[in-house]
């Protein structure tokens, strides 16, 4: 994780809204935070913390408690991180619980806490991961980061006065810190695993113990040899008791086959006597059909002459409507001939009106004359127009020509009196020439001291050259360090490769006391394993590296002090030869500049002359220029005026042959329009008059041609309706009905014929079948008694109540037979079933054990894998730890096993160089366990960020502890930092010792004031 923005507002014992941004301070920075005590160095620290886990760094103080009380009320306490995990970039932003103005009224409410965290996907806002939950917000962190906010307070944050408890920290703490680090979950459950399995089969052991132990008691037995004796006992039994079961279902069922046919026998009775009263009840139904029978006869009777009637009342409604067609057509004459006698007078008014069309036209064509003199009048005027511009231009040349020529006259005198000032002015130019070249050699004088400051500059670039030599050299160190280590890296993740080649079939392993090796370790990708002899070759080098790069820097520092001393001797003589001359210089160089800057004056003048001189040249030639333009000008001007004196004429000429109302274009044109469109509507009139007679005339004379039409038809449907008329009265006369009205009666739908043909039908045949069934049963039943179904039914439950007897005596011995042969497979498959649990028991309960830790050292296989991971940290550890104690200290494992049940394997020492002995960690100094911690912190981010998939520590904060240290472990912890840094590491440090300031030039200002506190960055 690496912050790169920072936003605080109204937090801590800022007021305002600061903001720090990371990026400015470089890509991986060293930095100080400093400032004042109370300040609010620690509550940058704080706001980190806060913004991602929602608590502080010390966790002294509640996230409620970090509202800053100089702050305004409407100002919201909030925190905006963004920050970088790889190459992904997320924003966090949290308000803690606090008290706000209401946004209406008086008074408070309370701000409940949220949080939002944003993926930045490069658009203007990003993505959004959490809305506000804060549960939700903290987890997507937690689970992004790898670390919980107790594990960040310990390996990327060490808060004022905690930076030991990495350090102190136990076996089972360090545990679940390392497991986060490495990811080393995955033994964790294997682990969990083996032992819930173990578990698991253990529990099932136990279970079909009881499981036996409940099924003999299911059957209320003992033991199995009790089952035995007792299924002996039992067969005989069972087999009487099913011959006697047999035997009595044989006679239960002859007794009910009896009582079956009895059964049968009776309801053959019952239907005879049923199928006699229907054949009583279909016979008095006979009425009824006789009389729809004959309503159908006579529905046939009518449906013969019904065509006959139907074209009688066709004939009669085709009479009616031709009568009503000729009662609309006489209608229609009658408003056709009216329509005919008004158009007939429109036309004559339009004939009369149209009289005046002649005399419109005459005027129409005296307008049409107008056009052509108005169209030339309106020229005339254009062109008189266009001359008086002219003429006004023309003039107002002249006088702009005049000015110009007044204007060039005056320069011309101007010119000519400056050049007889200059004139004056340089008769003295040589002799200060002469006086200046004479100055100038006392000033070239001057410059032979500036001269020596070039030496110092020669000797400055040789200094930066040693520099270089000494960086080269440090970077060389450098690799050859980073190749050590990832060496040594190599030599303890082939350990286990070495280990598995030493592992022979059915010999126990050293590490899990396992017989069975199914998958031993193998060298990644099947290179050559490192050996220990790499290791300390490498090591060699990485020492070598660092003697060439020690005494480049002592050839540096030697370099460097040389060149002081030859600067300081240089810069003495320089001061000594600007003492003697310093005062005479002076004011030659001042005499000097004011003499050049005379000369150069005069020089200018010189060549402003000549320029004077040219210019009234040129004057003089614009001069002669300008008077032959006046004088063609003033031609043009007497052209114009002329010009303007005959458009008047032509212009007064034509108004005469124009009336002033027709003078103007628009209303003459309106005029004329005016004129044509009364002609065309009195034209227009008469031939829509004329076309409305010719349509009217039209229309009555197709009036009359459409009654005549009608007339023609009536006769003719006239005579056809008497003939139908004639045709019904006959075939009534002859049919067996006696009027209109009991014909109409008699006739009846196809659909209801039908249905009284069907409901004939069915009666005779429903009648035909009882009639049939009768006669068969009374043939089948003579000589048959109706029998005593009671009798039968109290023999049948005496036979049914004595096999129920035999059948319940069967089954219970049965049942209890069943029961024993169950209960003996049951136990044959639990006893199986234990055998194989135990088998699984001692394989997996081995392994449980062995991964648990519950056999020798005691230590499980997280732990020992973990192990193996602290050794590489405290290599690197105890390496920079070396450095800064001066030799005397490095830290080491500690492999006794610890007393009763207590976690073990992870526990640290340190390494005594003065006493040659191990001693606990916790006998170390203030200072001692700061550069301890700090050691432990920096091997840690070195050897994570060394195992792929691991978490990326790639920031460090460190809040004070630096005041421990006496200057020269300081300065060798300020080394170790430089060296972390420059492997790409931001490292913050929070501290007031201010030789820290001295030496760092990056810094973050925290600057208080009785109104709150405020950050400033320092990036160079």
């Amino acid at each position: 994780m690496k912050p790169l923005n920072l936003s605080l507002q109204a937090f801590g014992p800022f007021s305002g809204r600061e903001s720090i941004d990371f990026t400015q301070l470089g890509s991986n920075p060293l930095f100080l935070i400093n400032g004042p005590t109370g300040a609010g160095k620690s509550s940058i620290l704080d706001a980190i913390c806060f913004a991602l886990y929602g608590q502080t760094t010390g966790a002294e103080r509640e996230p409620a408690q970090m509202r800053c009380d100089h702050a305004d009320p409407n100002l919201l306490t909030e925190v905006i991180l963004d920050f970088q995990l790889g190459v992904t970039g997320y924003r966090v932003r949290r308000i803690p619980t606090q008290e706000r103005p209401k946004s209406r009224g008086e008074g408070t409410t309370t701000q409940q806490t949220e949080a939002q965290l944003w993926l930045l996907d490069g658009t203007e806002d990003g993505s959004l991961i959490v809305a506000k939950n804060v549960g939700d917000a903290t987890d997507e962190i937690r689970k992004r980061i790898g670390l919980d906010v107790e594990q960040f307070r310990q390996v990327m944050v060490l808060p004022q006065g905690k930076f030991r408890e990495l350090l102190m920290a136990g076996s089972s703490e360090r545990e679940k810190i390392f497991s986060q680090l490495f990811q080393t979950q995955i033994y964790k459950r294997i682990e969990d695993q083996l032992k819930a399995q173990a578990a698991g089969i253990k529990q099932a052991v136990d279970q079909h113990q009881n499981q036996i132990k409940g099924i003999l008691q299911s059957v209320d037995v003992h033991s199995e040899a009790d089952i035995d004796n007792e299924l002996a006992q039992l067969e005989p039994e069972l087999k009487t008791a099913s011959q006697d079961k047999e035997q009595a279902q044989q006679i239960q069922l002859q007794a009910t086959k009896v009582k079956d046919q009895a059964m049968s026998l009776k309801q053959r009775f019952d239907a005879l006597a049923n199928k006699q009263t229907e054949l009583h009840q279909k016979k008095a139904q006979q009425p009824q059909i006789d009389a729809k029978q004959i309503q159908l006869s006579r529905a046939l009777s009518a449906q013969k002459i019904q065509p006959v009637y139907q074209s009688f009342q066709e004939k009669s409604s085709a009479l009616q409507k031709l009568v009503s067609q000729i009662a609309s057509s006489e209608k229609i004459l009658e408003q056709a001939t009216d329509a005919r006698n008004t158009a007939e007078q429109q036309l004559q008014a339009a004939k009369i009106a149209f009289a005046e069309v002649e005399q419109l036209n005459n005027q129409q064509a005296e307008l049409n004359q107008y056009k052509t003199r108005v169209t030339e009048l309106v020229q005339a005027k254009v062109s008189l127009t266009t001359a008086e511009q002219q003429l006004k231009t023309s003039q107002g040349n002249l006088d702009r020509q005049l000015k110009a020529r007044d204007s060039l006259s005056n320069t011309l005198k101007t010119n000519t009196a400056q050049i007889d000032q200059i004139a004056e002015a340089l008769e003295g130019l040589a002799s200060k020439q002469i006086e200046l070249e004479a100055y100038r050699v006392q000033f070239e004088q001057r410059k032979l001291l500036e001269q020596q400051r070039g030496k110092q500059t020669e000797l400055e670039q040789h200094e930066g050259q040693l520099l270089a030599a000494s960086q080269s050299k440090q970077s060389e160190f450098e690799t050859a360090q980073q190749k050590a280590r990832q060496t040594e890296l190599a030599w303890h993740t082939g350990q286990a490769a070495l280990l598995a080649q030493e592992l022979k079939i059915d010999e126990p392993c050293p590490v899990c006391g396992s017989k069975e090796h199914p998958a031993p370790a193998h060298a990644v990708n099947d290179a050559e394993l490192v050996t220990k002899q790499q290791v300390e070759t490498a090591r060699a080098q990485e020492d070598q590296a660092r003697k060439t790069m020690d005494t480049a820097k002592v050839k540096y520092d030697t370099a460097h002090l040389e060149t002081a001393g030859v600067i300081k001797e240089v810069n003495q003589l320089i001061a000594q030869l600007a003492d003697i001359a310093q005062q005479a210089l002076s004011e030659v160089e001042q005499t000097y500049q004011t003499r050049h800057s005379e000369v150069q004056c005069l020089l200018q003048q010189q060549t402003q002359q000549k320029q004077l001189t040219q210019s009234n040249a040129e004057l003089n030639q614009q001069l002669a220029e300008l008077a032959e333009t006046f004088s063609a000008l003033e031609v043009q001007a007497k052209s114009d005026s002329d010009q303007v004196l005959t458009a008047r004429a032509t212009k007064e000429q034509l108004e005469k042959l124009v009336p002033e109302a027709y003078r103007d274009a628009q209303i003459l044109s309106k005029a004329i329009s005016d004129l044509a469109a009364k002609i065309k509507t009195l034209t227009d009139a008469v031939s829509n008059a004329q076309t409305a007679f010719t349509e009217k005339s039209n229309a009555l004379a197709s009036a009359l041609s459409s009654l005549e039409t009608l007339g023609q038809q009536h006769d003719a449907v006239q005579r056809e309706y008497s003939q139908s008329e004639e045709a019904w009265q006959d075939a009534l006369t002859h049919s067996a009905f006696e009027n209109l009205e009991v014909f109409r009666l008699a006739l009846l739908r196809d659909e209801d014929q039908q249905s009284l043909k069907n409901q004939i039908e069915i009666h005779l045949t429903e009648l035909a079948n009882l009639q049939g069934a009768v006669e068969q049963l009374q043939a089948d039943l003579t000589g048959q008694l109706i029998p005593d179904l009671e009798k039968l039914e109290l023999e049948l439950t005496d036979k049914t109540n004595a096999f129920n007897v035999c059948d319940a005596t069967w089954r219970k011995l049965q049942e209890r037979h069943n029961q024993l042969q169950g209960v003996k497979t049951k136990l044959a498959k639990a006893h199986e079933k234990n055998a194989e649990l135990e088998a699984q028991y001692r394989i997996y309960g081995t392994l449980s054990d062995v991964a648990n830790g519950q056999t020798g050292n005691r230590i499980s296989l997280q732990r020992f894998v973990l192990s193996v991971l602290l050794d590489d940290v405290l290599i690197q550890a105890s390496q920079r730890l070396h450095i800064m104690s001066n030799g005397r200290y490095q830290l080491v494992r500690k492999e006794d096993r610890t007393r009763g049940n207590r976690a073990s394997g992870l526990d640290l020492e340190v390494e005594d160089g003065y006493t040659g002995k191990n001693r606990p960690v916790a006998t170390l100094s203030g200072g001692e366990s700061f550069m301890a911690a700090l050691s432990l912190a920096l091997g840690l981010s070195d050897v994570v960020q060394s195992y792929a998939g691991g978490i990326k520590l790639d920031t460090l904060f460190i809040d004070e502890g630096f005041g421990s240290l006496d200057p020269e472990s300081l300065d060798l912890a300020i080394r170790t930092l430089i060296d972390l840094q420059a492997s790409g590491r931001m490292i913050g440090i929070i501290s007031h010792v201010s030789e820290l300031k001295e030496q760092m030039a990056l810094r973050l200002d925290v600057i208080s004031s009785k109104n709150g506190s405020s950050i400033r960055t320092i990036a160079a």
